[in-house]
């Protein structure tokens, strides 16, 4: 088996998630900056965990769907395959799992800007364990 990349996309940071090797497990792993740099970011963390699938959350017909697209397309180039997952209600879902008040009820001083890693990974984990089922 091989390692797998989840992404949370997002317009100023990007989530991003790894498996285990044998695809069975996500964990989260950084968050990135959204800018020009990502890319090659992107491409040294494919190539140092030799990475050949990737898994980005689709976030549904919203403003930001035509983002994403262009992003898969970006990523696609590198020879990757990339699929998309729904992310439906994952930033919810790591608020409860970290014990955070959802964003919507926070203060501006208790928003913790890098939980997008997290997301990544319930992204990742759902297609992960949609996989085990087709077997």
């Amino acid at each position: 088996m091989q390692k797998i990349l989840g992404i949370d996309y997002g317009k100023k940071r990007i989530g991003v998630a790894i498996s285990d090797e044998n695809a069975s497990f996500a964990f989260p792993l950084d968050v990135l900056e959204n800018n020009q740099e990502v890319f090659a970011k992107i491409s040294e963390l494919v190539k140092k965990e030799k990475i050949q699938t990737v898994v980005v959350g689709d976030p549904g017909e919203n403003e930001i769907k035509k983002e994403v697209n262009v992003f898969v397309e970006r990523l696609k180039e590198f020879g990757l395959s990339v699929f998309l997952e729904k992310e439906f209600m994952t930033s919810l879902h790591t608020d409860i799992f970290t014990k955070t008040k959802p964003v919507a009820r926070q203060t501006k001083k208790e928003i913790l800007p890098k939980k997008d890693h997290s997301a990544a990974a319930l992204i990742l984990q759902r297609y992960l364990d949609k996989q085990k089922f087709k077997k």
